[in-house]
């Protein structure tokens, strides 16, 4: 493919993720995406499922259960609710869809991770600790490389950060920049627990040392600085990363003897959400000492 070629095809292929996080609760047929993409709907499932290395069904079922996961612990909606936001017919639908996805009922997937929440709270809230609670998560204290990226800023609620790493994933087969030693990282800037979901800034970023690209599309650079950090790895949902950070600042921070230097949280992801069992999902978290 012609470098001005692929260009215009991820500017287009850019366009119709961006349909697809801004209209994920409302119908999203294969005529709409390809108007969207200018592409014909004869050859636009080929061109994208090439391109992004999943099929677009898949992208818009990902995309939606994700968010179903994160209201489920997030808020008490009813589950038709969260069903229908989700663009499933009925009820019955949705449970199947999530319990093949999730490997388990939405409904038992709520209370349980509530209940873990609740659990991570309350060791949190607790002065002093209640107990020693080390053991929660396995923590490495280590020095960390420092490494240059490549990243597309994201702004909004952090779950909907995988829209940034679509686009990044699509720019980055398109280059050739993809191989066995490519890392995916996500930079954090605030605590969403404190600022305003619109207000939230992130990058996803892949490791790269390749030359800065001209085209307009091209994602930033970026570098992790070098230095001591703790990182814990988590296993789970993304739904479920305030657990581990809430036990991390809340509980483990004030015991250990040690301060988070000045340099936001980066997650490094393991394994790939595309062909990854959401609880499988492998993220270790970062955080600079002082």
């Amino acid at each position: 493919m012609k470098p001005s070629t692929s260009h215009q095809y991820r500017q287009r292929l850019h366009k119709v993720l961006d349909y697809i996080y801004a209209h994920q609760q409302a119908p999203l047929d294969v005529n709409t995406l390809a108007d969207v993409a200018a592409m014909s709907p004869y050859h636009f499932h080929r061109i994208y499922r090439q391109m992004s290395g999943e099929n677009i069904n898949a992208t818009i079922r990902r995309v939606r259960l994700q968010y179903a996961a994160a209201e489920l612990i997030r808020t008490e909606k009813p589950l038709p609710k969260i069903a229908n936001q989700a663009c499933y017919t009925s009820l019955e639908a949705f449970s199947r869809a999530f319990s093949k996805q999730y490997g388990i009922a939405p409904s038992v997937y709520r209370e349980g991770k509530q209940r873990a929440a609740d659990d991570i709270k309350s060791l949190r809230t607790e002065l002093p600790p209640i107990k020693d609670v080390s053991h929660m998560f396995e923590v490495e204290i280590s020095q960390f490389p420092g490494l240059e990226l490549i990243g597309y800023e994201h702004k909004g609620d952090y779950m909907g950060i995988g829209q940034s790493f679509e686009k990044l994933f699509i720019y980055a087969g398109s280059k050739g920049l993809l191989n066995q030693s490519t890392r995916s990282f996500g930079i954090y800037y605030h605590d969403p627990g404190s600022v305003e979901s619109d207000e939230l800034r992130s990058h996803a970023c892949i490791t790269s040392n390749s030359p800065t690209d001209t085209d307009n599309d091209a994602p930033t650079p970026l570098t992790l600085p070098a230095g001591t950090c703790v990182n814990l790895l988590f296993k789970g949902s993304y739904a479920e990363l305030e657990k581990p950070y809430a036990w991390l600042f809340g509980n483990w921070f004030p015991q250990s003897g040690y301060e988070p230097g000045d340099f936001p949280c980066f997650e490094e992801y393991l394994n790939d959400p595309k062909t990854t069992p959401p609880d499988e999902l492998l993220t270790r978290i970062y955080c600079l000492l002082r």
